[in-house]
């Protein structure tokens, strides 16, 4: 059932969850070898506070909203294509300008003095 909606899903939506669950799982991984290397002594603070929990739910938070995205972002700027295209929106391309045809335009300044 799980694996009948996952692929009807449109691509691009598979595409940004995995790359979210990617990046969640590395924040998390990350977190869980700072708690366990005690870094600042970060996990004694936590452990002894008696709002130990809420500062648990912040990083863990924190971590996930912030490796998410990036691992997102990371993945759209290595530009990654679509096999098919074919659930993408379907607006028209602009035809892409080729180098020799653009020339840098002459404008007048004028002095504000």
């Amino acid at each position: 059932m799980i694996i009948r909606t996952w692929k009807s899903l449109p691509r691009l939506v598979r595409f940004i969850l995995r790359n979210i669950a990617i990046g969640v799982t590395i924040g998390w991984s990350l977190l869980a070898g700072i708690l366990y290397a005690d870094v600042g002594g970060l996990y004694s603070m936590i452990s002894h506070s008696s709002y130990g929990f809420a500062a648990m739910f912040l990083l863990i938070g924190g971590f996930a909203v912030t490796f998410g995205p990036a691992a997102v972002a990371s993945a759209v700027l290595m530009g990654y294509e679509f096999k098919d295209d074919s659930d993408l929106d379907k607006a028209s391309k602009a035809p892409a300008a080729d180098v020799k045809d653009l020339a840098p335009a002459l404008l007048k300044a004028r002095s504000g003095r």
